[in-house]
């Protein structure tokens, strides 16, 4: 009989790539504190072979594309000091963004991230479930990011890459979670959304970066890109008077508004910019309301597409 492996010993460690594909070996500085894991150990184009016999029955299916992929998520959190890099920096700057750190204790301390179309990186991962390692290099990603009031906020990535054999380690790799503080739950106290100088109250803040991410496997080449990007999301609030806002004017005119997610100690205490997300779009178009009921309460969605200005890359910007 086989000995069980266990779902829940699990490591994921991911490491940056000096040359796109090539695999880099991860530290324990690398492991990256996650949740909600969907590991797909091999996935790939399946083409039936169409082979006719004088009887029914199948024909044979060959894979002419090999890649892996993982999914997972990392919570919606920031640091301990301003300057500090979150545990999630890695994964954003697979997902094409840039990352401009500023230590402290100078003025301005902090890490932003803002979206790039040209120079992406990629990540070498290695997941391990109990004793077995699953690597994938050259691997890049989609990510969004889900803010519901009574919950916790969390990153959600999904993370494609090219697919190697899958081996027996034995023992689980060593792990360092320093970088990783605890979300804070979505609420009054620690959350804030203001939506064209509105402040509302919202129910639910999603965000998609919108990364097209696509395996090429063709002669010579295999490989993991972002072709596209069309960054999109939502905010769900309690609806208002049309003194207040005409939200669904604003969405025949195809208004762009400014938008500002903040998510920390920050919302209730000034003084204490720890464990502060911001989210931050200049332009944020308006979509297409609709309607919802909460608790007898009327409620508002309005879809949101972030649309960068002439200069680009510039549709939005986090800071942590």
């Amino acid at each position: 009989m086989s000995t069980p492996k266990f779902i829940k010993k699990l490591a994921v460690l991911v490491a940056i790539e000096a040359t796109v594909g090539t695999i880099v070996v991860p530290v324990a500085a690398d492991a990256i504190e996650v949740s909600d894991v969907t590991l797909t150990p091999i996935e790939g184009d399946e083409v039936d072979q169409g082979v006719i016999r004088p009887y029914f029955g199948a024909s044979e299916t060959a894979l002419v594309t090999l890649y892996r992929k993982i999914a997972f998520s990392v919570g919606f959190a920031g640091v301990a000091v301003p300057g500090n890099l979150p545990g999630w920096s890695t994964l954003m700057r697979a997902c094409a963004a840039s990352v401009t750190n500023t230590p402290a204790p100078g003025p301005g301390a902090g890490t932003v991230f803002a979206p790039v179309t040209d120079g992406i990186e990629s990540v070498s991962i290695y997941a391990t479930v109990d004793g077995m390692l699953y690597k994938m290099a050259g691997a890049r990603a989609n990510v969004k990011a889900q803010v519901d009031a009574k919950q916790i906020p969390k990153w959600q990535y999904e993370f494609t890459g090219s697919f190697l054999p899958v081996v027996d380690v034995g023992a689980m790799p060593a792990v360092n979670y320093s970088k990783f503080l605890r979300p804070l739950g979505v609420n009054k106290l620690n959350t804030s959304l203001v939506l064209d100088g509105f402040a509302a109250a919202c129910n639910s803040f999603a965000f998609d970066f919108g990364n097209q991410v696509v395996k090429q496997d063709l002669m010579n080449v295999d490989t993991t890109e972002i072709t596209g990007r069309a960054s999109t999301g939502s905010v769900t609030f309690r609806n208002t008077s049309v003194a207040t806002k005409n939200w669904i004017e604003m969405a025949r005119e195809g208004v762009k508004v400014p938008l500002l997610l903040t998510h920390g100690r920050v919302v209730s205490n000034p003084a204490d910019p720890s464990n502060t997300v911001v989210i931050s779009a200049p332009l944020a178009q308006i979509g297409k309301p609709t309607f919802s009921d909460q608790d007898g309460i009327q409620m508002i969605t309005v879809p949101l597409r972030y649309i960068p200005s002439n200069a680009g890359n510039d549709e939005w910007a986090i800071t942590a």
